[in-house]
């Protein structure tokens, strides 16, 4: 399983990843659960579509469920080297309109990348839009969104998590990806395909703490 985890800011997390751990890991299958940290590893991510810069994730085992739980913070996607706002950003200007080739001009990615990151979230969105309007609705009751109900639903679905960061005070809101899926709680994942097939390169590390 995996579970996002906040991360307001990009650098620090690079600087001292660790700060950003919980104090105990969770099962998500069972609270009563005490996995134990186990291992870490990196991966890169491409903050400026250039250069690839290191970061380090880390895993925890619930040897009870004979599972792994890794820890992932809101800004990195699965197989992605590209942090998730750079696919929000081309998501936003898809549903505003903006032609694949322009937006791909701006980051240095072939159109044809561009359209199948589209592709995966808009599919994504509408397996989700449902859990994560009634989880919102949760947490708010009942709120006015800020699109009329004839809006196309991936739209609906990123104007539900802004209106709901904005409840909040969720100041990353070009990360609404990244707030679905904290508040998925390990259970979705607003990307591109159902948790469960990601798979990492991992380099074993010694476990925090």
């Amino acid at each position: 399983m995996r579970i996002t985890i906040p991360c307001p800011d990009v650098q620090s997390y690079i600087e001292n990843p660790e700060n950003f751990l919980p104090d105990r890991s969770v099962c998500l299958n069972d609270p009563s659960h005490s996995p134990q940290w186990n291992t870490s590893w990196s991966r890169g991510l491409c903050l400026d579509h250039v250069n690839i810069t290191e970061i380090k994730l880390f895993n925890a085992y619930c040897e009870v469920c004979h599972e792994t739980i890794s820890y992932w913070p809101e800004f990195v996607l699965p197989y992605q080297q590209e942090p998730l706002e750079t696919h929000e950003q081309v998501v936003v200007e898809h549903l505003q309109g903006i032609s694949l080739r322009e937006s791909a001009a701006k980051i240095g990615y072939d159109p044809r990348t561009v359209s199948r990151w589209i592709k995966l979230i808009m599919a994504q969105s509408l397996i989700l839009i449902d859990e994560v309007v009634q989880r919102i609705l949760s947490f708010m009751g009942q709120a006015i969104l800020p699109v009329t109900v004839m809006a196309a639903r991936e739209v609906l679905l990123l104007a539900w998590l802004r209106n709901y960061a904005e409840w909040i005070g969720f100041s990353r809101l070009d990360r609404l990806m990244g707030l679905c899926n904290l508040l998925g709680e390990g259970d979705w994942d607003l990307w591109g395909a159902p948790l469960g097939k990601a798979k990492s390169r991992v380099k074993k590390g010694i476990a925090p703490g």
